[in-house]
């Protein structure tokens, strides 16, 4: 049966790849399938894999918001494909929502013990952002976290609003939020903004899209809200959203509040639920790319060992929910039997890239291939931190520096960042030049592999 959504007329060529909206790359199109808060279900997965074979190129990737991406999208297959997302319920609750569904939650999210349920609240905000004609005039890359405070979750993605409870285990002392940045954890991170109480976080969400929109008006060539804050300054923005509020959203203490740390690795291995008797298991596809095998496997696995769900994450990781923890080890194994990765130690687990030379025409560098060789140059090496691999100085795989960043120079060859805070560049430090793989593996492994940077 012909499903009833239909692609987007008005098709917004500068954005982001969508479901309706097929960027075009090196290796063909690019289909963006937005999940809801990462979950897929088997069957879902399952048709994926399918349409990644039989549609696109065979490479599936997982995204650094949880959603997925298809490549190698042919022309005269673009229309069959949407069509077969939409048939899986892979499609927004309007035709015109699909760009704005960009609302970003712990995976552990209603699972972790002791922590405020932030599922239905977000699940609310989702709804709107697909619903209103007015927000669906967002920018694809206008995007909203609403934490919970749990023990798992990406904090460090900027979002142009957050939402954070001040107690997580006590949701009536209210929720912080802030504009265009993330919740403070560091002492030197930016404070809050303000703080509502729980029964109005619905409310001040819409309130702080409204203000927006309506600024946008008069601004259209801005699309984030760090443009509007840019404009009228902290302040007058906050002024104004207490105006509409008609109470009082500073707090004095909010300049000290800090979000408790998030567990290091926590989305690897065994994970503990508040599911009594049962856990998550995780593990990381290398450089977060799935084959339609793969995509199969997983989803045997998650149906023989779990709920027949898989929960991508913004780690570009699987996770399996309702694992009986009896059989937790059997379906780790399962999952390294894949060539999934659980051990955080390993630079495998935590190596991001872009698609490189071989997917993306302004890529200088076959980044994919060249990291899975750093790897294997790197494996069993203690104490590597992050590697970031990028074609090209935009970075498209990380929006924020990682500890060390291999920026393309040509064919085979890499200039080695160290972030640091003062620059010089985006990137940090500037550590060697034009290396091949092979020595930027020896520099790292010289420098890192042994608990830590010598002199570089």
């Amino acid at each position: 049966m012909k499903p009833a959504l239909q692609p987007l007329v008005h098709d917004r060529r500068s954005a982001c790849p969508g479901l309706f909206r097929m960027a075009q790359a090196r290796d063909g199109g690019i289909c963006r399938v937005k999940l809801t808060f990462g979950n897929v279900t088997s069957n879902q997965m399952t048709g994926i894999a399918e349409a990644a074979e039989q549609f696109g190129n065979g490479i599936v990737d997982i995204t650094n918001r949880a959603n997925v991406q298809i490549r190698g999208i042919r022309p005269d297959s673009e229309d069959m494909l949407v069509d077969g997302l939409l048939e899986l319920g892979l499609g927004p609750l309007t035709d015109k929502g699909d760009d704005v569904r960009n609302v970003m939650i712990s995976p552990l999210a209603g699972l972790d013990k002791g922590k405020f349920d932030i599922r239905p609240l977000a699940t609310r905000v989702l709804t709107a952002l697909q619903t209103s004609p007015s927000y669906q005039k967002l920018s694809p890359k206008f995007c909203i976290q609403i934490d919970g405070g749990e023990s798992i979750a990406m904090v460090s993605h900027p979002h142009d609003l957050w939402l954070s409870p001040v107690n997580s285990g006590n949701p009536r002392a209210g929720f912080s939020f802030g504009i265009a940045g993330t919740p403070p954890v560091l002492a030197e991170d930016f404070p809050a903004l303000g703080l509502v109480n729980v029964e109005h976080t619905f409310e001040l969400v819409t309130t702080v899209l409204d203000i927006f929109i309506e600024w946008n008006a008069r601004n259209p060539d801005a699309s984030r809200l760090r443009h509007m804050l840019a404009d009228i300054g902290n302040e007058a923005f906050t002024r104004l959203l207490e105006q509409r509020l008609g109470t009082t959203v500073q707090h004095p203490d909010l300049y000290y509040w800090r979000r408790e740390m998030p567990l290091a690795s926590g989305h690897f291995g065994i994970v503990d639920t508040s599911n009594a008797g049962h856990c998550m298991v995780g593990a990381m596809p290398p450089l977060g790319r799935l084959s339609p095998d793969m995509l199969r496997s997983l989803t045997a696995i998650a149906d023989r060992h779990g709920c027949g769900t898989v929960q991508l994450t913004p780690w570009q990781s699987v996770l399996l929910p309702g694992v009986a923890i009896e059989r937790a080890g059997e379906t780790l194994k399962a999952l390294h039997a894949l060539g999934l990765v659980s051990d955080p130690r390993e630079p495998i687990a935590t190596m991001i890239s872009c698609s490189g030379s071989a997917g993306c025409k302004s890529a200088l560098a076959a980044t994919q291939s060249d990291g899975i060789r750093l790897a294997a140059l790197l494996a069993g090496k203690p104490d590597i931190p992050q590697i970031h691999l990028t074609g090209c100085s935009k970075s498209c795989a990380s929006p924020l520096a990682k500890p060390l960043t291999l920026v393309a120079t040509s064919e085979g060859h890499y200039d080695i960042f160290l972030y640091a805070t003062n620059g010089p560049s985006r990137f940090g430090k500037l550590l060697a030049s034009n290396r091949t793989i092979e020595e930027s593996a020896d520099l790292i492994g010289t420098n890192f592999g042994s608990g830590g940077p010598s002199h570089a």
